[in-house]
């Protein structure tokens, strides 16, 4: 019988997201209930506490008790669609409010719906104000998933499905000057840096990077534009993340917990240099819903809440927690960890291998913690919990971590290496009892070193098995599979479907060339089909398969034992 999460796993791989379905099956992630603060709960009413904000949008917590409230005002209130054509008050109270912000010296700002949308529109806005068509990005942004903001991070293999992309972009490294220098000249329209690079393992520029770049920008008439999606709102330890480092652009793109999580609105702000374009040509920017009452209604109240001294005093507190066990984290664990990177409640762990770091995600779930990894760095993990969080649940959600980690240093030594157990998985043991009894016994029950049966020990009559009932960890797991009797060994191999695209667990029997007993060879080989995650999903996996087989290896020593006692019997 299949769970209702499996229903919903193969639901979501078959209509939405394969990949993104199975990662979560493996990683053990349940159906979503309710959330509330920094904690949301599973169909089955288990709790799980956020050390991740969801990329941002989570940032003041689920269901934000004044978010919610302002939108039961609005709503009650009636104004909830937008005309395009009257004074829409919250709208305009919003933008005088975003100006505020940044001291009046971005005064103008237009609303749309998310990211890739609101880059585009500064994109758009740096070439009508400088007349220039050429960008320089950064190796490693993210700056959304338009063919534009696409084109602006110029990964290879984006380009290899989606190419060619758009010209006229130009990748530097993050943080390199001398690089920024020698590529900016009088063809560039602007500069696109995020202060913080998120999805590219929280990286943190040097102090006087930012400041130099706007010396350059300036130097060459070029427009600095700053991707705070991810960083703005407090994130950082101030409202935006570049006053940490005393630059002012001439354009701020901002999103993600602007909408508290629950609806989509941002915001690209510029300056009166910049909004010259919409006086000349207003019909060039559009957005259907953005700005709609109902997110700038939200949008205003998220303002209030990041702007709050008492807010901004905790995160800067909370931001220091972090930090400082974080920093720990890396003297405890070196064989681990190789590095931590952070600013405010932004931080990241860069294991030595991204299976390490799926091993690590998936002991998290199970210790009912979610975090995740960085999109362009999956070695990584994101500690970025939502700032509301209490001091009591971040204490418990990095003990949490402290835990999964000693967890996973105790695997690595079990198995003497550096990476996480990924496939193929071997393992070798030798048996006192003789090849013909160990093969005996494994013809009638194929599925007695399988580490993914749910019944190791029953006897297999038929060589199909249509529902087999299959374990991953401690979850059920339902799936087409085939057992051939082989004449050393048995061979069990998985129908290809949206868990796996293939596997097959074999097991070989040698007899000893001196002595008695036998040797015999298990293997394990496995491809679930997620591409650049494999090693990921993988190292969750491996670690599934290596507790379970050693502990079936001593099953199978007991069922032997057993069966000579038995045979012993009938011949007395």
């Amino acid at each position: 019988m299949r769970t209702h999460r499996q229903v919903l796993a193969e639901s979501k791989a078959a209509h939405n997201h394969p990949t993104y379905s199975k990662m979560a099956f493996v990683m053990g992630c349940g159906v979503q209930g309710q959330g509330s603060g920094s904690s949301v709960l599973d169909e089955d009413g288990r709790s799980f506490l956020a050390l991740f904000d969801q990329y941002g949008n989570q940032s003041f917590g689920y269901s934000n008790e004044r978010l919610i409230a302002v939108l039961r005002d609005q709503l009650d209130l009636g104004i909830l669609n937008s005309t395009k054509i009257m004074f829409e008050e919250v709208q305009i109270r919003l933008t005088e409010r975003l100006a505020e912000l940044t001291g009046h010296r971005l005064p103008f700002a237009y609303l749309a719906n998310g990211g890739g949308e609101t880059i585009d529109n500064a994109l758009k806005l740096a070439r009508a104000t400088t007349g220039r068509r050429t960008f320089i990005s950064a190796r490693g942004c993210f700056h959304g998933k338009t063919f534009a903001t696409l084109s602006a991070s110029a990964r290879p293999e984006h380009e290899a499905l989606f190419g060619p992309f758009l010209e006229r972009f130009e990748l530097v490294d993050f943080g390199d000057v001398e690089q920024l220098a020698a590529a900016i000249d009088g063809e560039t329209a602007a500069v696109l840096l995020e202060p913080v690079q998120a999805e590219a393992g929280v990286i943190v520029p040097p102090p006087d990077y930012l400041r130099e770049v706007r010396r350059l920008c300036d130097e060459n008439g070029a427009l600095l534009i700053l991707d705070e999606m991810q960083t703005a709102f407090g994130r950082c330890g101030t409202f935006f993340a570049h006053q940490q480092f005393g630059v002012t652009p001439d354009i701020i793109c901002i999103g993600k917990a602007f909408g508290g999580g629950m609806l989509p609105i941002s915001a690209v702000l510029g300056t009166e240099a910049v909004w010259e374009t919409l006086r000349a040509l207003p019909s060039t920017f559009g957005s259907s819903l953005g700005g709609n009452p109902l997110s700038c209604r939200v949008g205003l109240e998220s303002i209030a809440i990041a702007t709050e001294e008492a807010f901004l005093a905790g995160v800067e507190e909370k931001a220091r927690v972090i930090g400082d066990r974080l920093a720990r984290a890396v003297g405890r664990f070196p064989e681990l960890i190789a590095a931590h990177r952070g600013l405010g409640m932004m931080h990241g762990l860069e294991f030595h291998d991204d299976s390490i770091a799926g091993l690590v995600l998936g002991g998290l779930l199970a210790a009912g913690v979610t975090s995740t990894y960085s999109l362009y760095n999956t070695k990584v993990l994101r500690i970025q919990p939502p700032m509301v969080i209490s001091e009591a649940d971040l204490e418990r959600g990095l003990e949490s971590l402290e835990a999964v980690l000693t967890e996973a240093a105790a695997h690595r030594r079990r198995l003497d290496r550096l990476e996480a157990a990924v496939s193929p998985l071997s393992r070798r043991v030798r048996s006192v009892h003789s090849a013909e009894q160990v093969l005996d016994l494994l013809h009638r029950r194929p599925h007695l070193l399988d580490p993914f049966a749910m019944d190791p020990e029953a006897d297999v009559t038929t060589p199909a098995e249509e529902e087999f009932s299959g374990t991953l960890g401690d979850d059920l797991v339902v799936w087409a599979d085939r057992s051939q009797r082989l004449a050393d060994g048995v061979v069990l191999r998985a129908a290809p479907c949206w868990l796996w695209a293939s596997l097959e667990r074999s097991v070989r029997v040698r007899r000893l060339d001196e002595g008695d007993g036998c040797e015999v060879e298990i293997r394990i080989v496995w491809d679930t089909g997620s591409g650049g995650y494999e090693s990921m999903v993988g190292g969750r996996i491996g670690f599934f398969v290596t507790q379970r087989l050693a502990d079936l290896v001593v099953d199978l020593e007991r069922a032997l034992e057993k069966e000579s006692g038995h045979e012993a019997s009938r011949t007395r």
